[in-house]
């Protein structure tokens, strides 16, 4: 039995007045943790794939899922557009990635979303 089965109600919702905690809150919590149980999964799921791109791909990657453009990226890294097509190209290979959702799942699995 878990300490919650266990803890007398008057105690409980003076644990949560205390806190400010609603039930909605409780719920919000609930799901939070469900999404990041889910996104531990995808990324033990993934990992040897995301492992497996170059330290540039990784760089183009990042860049990519966080609104930088193809000529943006050349410019901040030197390198010609069409290299950075390419670069594309292997890491949508390599991720399998089939649409721009991909992108951002993976990208928010690895925590590679700028805030």
């Amino acid at each position: 039995t878990s300490y919650a089965h266990r803890l007398p109600i008057q105690e409980l919702k003076y644990y949560l007045s205390f806190f400010n905690i609603t039930l909605n809150d409780i719920s919000n919590f609930n799901h939070f943790c469900e999404d990041r149980a889910r996104l531990k999964g995808f990324v033990s799921l993934n990992k040897k794939k995301y492992n497996s791109l170059t330290e540039k791909e990784s760089q183009i990657f990042t860049l990519v899922v966080n609104g930088k453009k193809t000529i943006e990226i050349a410019n901040a890294l030197f390198i010609e557009p069409c290299t950075v097509s390419t670069h594309r190209k292997h890491i949508k290979n390599k991720l399998e990635l089939d649409t721009i959702f991909d992108w951002f799942h993976f990208a928010r699995a690895f925590n590679l979303l700028e805030r």
